[in-house]
């Protein structure tokens, strides 16, 4: 490798990574905030309460016009388009009002839909040789970015001795991915190697899309459960309100060395078959516990619920070495997302409807544990669908 083109890798992989940072800091520092905005009067309860509704709703819409979107204006220009949305949405969210928190938010989740979409095939597009470290950086950057912002986006609320203020002030790492973005796309065929083969007809999808998106929809169901309910499980079932707040800190944290491992497994098709499986059986135990003898060690229970979290960073390796080019990565990218997002929705939303109506707890973990086992039989039904030999990108 020259230097020239290390120097064109390092500045690609620097911005995948920002991408990868912006994605999360955008959704978790928001939820994080709600109390103290709503506290603050920057945000009506009825705002509150649609904020948290907003991502998944926009990820099932972005993942299904993504493709189009790129087809007909490009890669660059999509990935360029969606992030300077994300970095005006995330702005404006200085400004300590109701609509605009929610205008700048779904302007946010917007552009990070279209970014969702695309990360996958980029990484496969950009990487070359290197896609198995690239994608493990990747992943593990996007679950660290989640524990920052849970951690961080309150003391920072403190220190400005403003929420919208803290909520605003991350805007700075999208500004940031924006420009190195546009200026590393620059040195990239990104649009040459995105873009399909001419054809009059439109493909078949690869093998596999559909068993990926159904893990894909499961695996989003059970994590936006967890870190929307987890504490108020905790809560309900006799644990305090500050050790209920650790035990989704501790679920977060070792989804992060969970899903490095998960994500240098599924290379093989044996690898992926213990990755699915792994990550489903640990999530499994850790919701069982949880159901059956929630105050004897709950943070053991949080520990393996963590290991099933790493379901997504393993998911999202599967998608970018799904298909036979980054083109094809794209498609998958688009179906799982689009279709999973939408059928993840139906977990947080019953979830909540069932606690509304007065419902105890013990339904939803059942539910959810099978869906944990479901999860992995359909690991296993993909794990099991050829891989496709790859074209050069």
């Amino acid at each position: 490798m020259t230097p020239s083109s290390r120097r064109d890798f390092a500045l690609m992989l620097t911005v995948l990574l920002l991408l990868a940072v912006t994605l999360r800091l955008a959704v978790t520092t928001a939820s994080v905030l709600l109390p103290l905005l709503t506290d603050e009067g920057a945000l009506t309860p009825q705002a509150a309460i649609i904020i948290p509704a907003v991502p998944t709703a926009l990820f099932a819409v972005g993942g299904v016009l993504t493709p189009w979107l790129s087809r007909r204006i490009g890669a660059v220009a999509s990935v360029t388009g969606a992030m300077s949305a994300v970095a005006i949405g995330m702005l404006v969210r200085f400004v300590p009002h109701s609509g605009v928190i929610v205008g700048g938010t779904v302007l946010a989740m917007a552009g990070i839909a279209v970014v969702n979409v695309m990360l996958p095939a980029l990484v496969r597009a950009t990487s070359g040789t290197r896609m198995r470290a690239v994608t493990t950086a990747y992943t593990t950057v996007l679950s660290a970015s989640s524990a920052i912002g849970a951690a961080a986006a309150v003391p920072v609320a403190h220190a400005f001795g403003s929420a919208t203020l803290s909520l605003g002030a991350w805007s700075v790492f999208a500004v940031l991915t924006l420009v190195v973005w546009v200026v590393a796309a620059r040195g990239h065929d990104v649009d040459g190697a995105l873009t399909p083969p001419a054809s009059h007809s439109r493909p078949a999808l690869p093998r596999g899309t559909w068993p990926l998106t159904g893990f894909f929809a499961l695996q989003a169901l059970l994590a936006f459960v967890v870190m929307g309910w987890l504490p108020t499980i905790a809560v309900d079932a006799g644990i305090s309100p500050a050790r209920a707040g650790v035990l989704l800190g501790i679920v977060i944290m070792v989804s992060i060395p969970a899903g490095m491992i998960a994500v240098s497994m599924a290379h093989t098709l044996r690898g992926i078959r213990i990755g699915v499986v792994g990550v489903s059986v640990g999530a499994a135990a850790g919701l069982l516990g949880l159901w059956l003898a929630p105050t004897v060690a709950p943070e053991l229970w949080s520990v393996l619920i963590g290991t099933g979290m790493a379901a997504f960073p393993l998911t999202l390796a599967l998608i970018a070495r799904s298909g036979a080019g980054a083109a094809e990565a794209t498609r998958v990218s688009g179906v799982a997302q689009g279709l999973g997002y939408a059928i993840s929705t139906i977990g947080p939303l019953g979830a909540g409807a069932w606690y509304a109506a007065g419902g105890e707890w013990g339904p939803v973990l059942v539910a959810m544990i099978v869906g944990a086992v479901l999860q992995a039989l359909i690991g296993l039904v993909l794990a099991s669908a050829p891989k496709p030999a790859s074209r050069p990108a």
